[in-house]
């Protein structure tokens, strides 16, 4: 009767602990479509305003539409920091990554997407959670092979 009752008891708590381990892990090859020049500057999506304005811009706002992402000429460490202090979503990259300038406009629902826009063109893992200051995400560099 002990062990019945232990065996209820022990999956009971299973089923507790598994109810908030909602994690979505997202991989990708280490592969890229196509070909680049190691050096080039990473370029997530391009301003519609053919003016070039070499000073950083930057700006986050969370409206009743979603999240917007607007970033000229900016690190990707800053970008990625900035949604940290936002959010609490944890990133991982090498100080190299970390120091690519890019230019991105986004409009996104959720943190979630607006976050997997900003990363599409890397690879990566990521968990997710239901809290963001639990979810982590590993952006990685990756060379092709010869």
């Amino acid at each position: 009767m002990n062990r019945i009752i232990a065996g209820i008891t022990v999956v009971t708590l299973m089923a507790a602990v598994f109810a908030y381990a909602d994690a979505d892990l997202g991989f990708r090859s280490n592969i890229k479509n196509s070909v680049t020049a190691s050096n080039s500057v990473p370029v997530i999506s391009k301003s519609s305003d053919l003016d070039y304005d070499p000073t950083p811009q930057s700006s986050i706002n969370s409206t009743s539409k979603g999240i917007q992402l607007h970033f000229r000429d900016y690190p990707l460490g800053g970008i990625l920091k900035n949604i940290h202090d936002e959010t609490g979503i944890r990133f991982n990259l090498s100080s190299q990554m970390a120091n690519n300038p890019i230019s991105v406009d986004i409009e996104a629902r959720n943190w979630k997407s607006s976050v997997r826009k900003l990363i599409t063109d890397y690879s990566r893992i990521e968990i997710w959670t239901n809290r963001p200051k639990t979810s982590r995400i590993w952006i990685m560099e990756s060379t092709l092979p010869d």
